[in-house]
C-alpha cells in the first residue's frame, strides 16, 4: 500500500500526519518506507535530528520521477508513506501517480478549502 499525503497549500499538517501514519504502521509490525518528497525536507531533517533512530526508514526523494523509481525501492516494505510537496507541480503529480491512496489534509479555514480544489 502506498499512501500519499498531499495538499498544494503549505502548513496544513502534511508532514505531521505522514510521520504519525508511518509510526502507527511501524508499531503495528509493518515494514514502513517513508518518502520525503518535499524539497523543504522537513521529515528528513526530523529523522536525522532524533536521538533515537525512527521506527521506519526515511528517504529523501523530491524528484518528479518518483512514480517510476518507487516500485524498485518499495519491494521490501509493507507500507510506503509519501510526504508530498506543497503546490501542484510535476513532483506532486508524480507522488499522486505513485500512490494507491491520497490523503489531503485541510485546516478548517476557507483558504485551505479553496486551495484543495486544484
Amino acid at each position: 500500500m502506498i499512501i500519499g499525503v498531499l495538499n498544494q497549500k503549505g502548513g496544513v499538517g502534511k508532514t505531521t500526519i505522514a510521520i504519525n501514519l508511518a509510526a502507527v504502521d511501524a508499531r503495528s509490525g509493518q515494514r514502513v518506507l517513508f518518502i520525503d518528497a518535499d524539497p523543504q525536507g522537513s521529515a528528513l531533517a526530523w529523522s536525522t535530528a532524533r536521538e533515537a533512530d525512527p521506527l521506519f526508514t526515511v528517504v529523501g526523494m523530491a524528484k518528479p520521477t518518483l512514480h517510476r523509481e518507487l516500485p524498485h525501492m518499495s519491494g521490501d516494505y509493507d507500507v510506503v508513506i509519501i510526504d508530498g510537496a506543497p503546490r501542484v507541480s510535476e513532483l506532486a503529480r508524480s507522488a499522486i501517480m505513485a500512490s494507491d491512496l491520497v490523503i489531503i489534509p485541510v485546516q478548517p479555514s476557507p483558504y485551505d478549502v479553496w486551495a484543495t480544489t486544484a
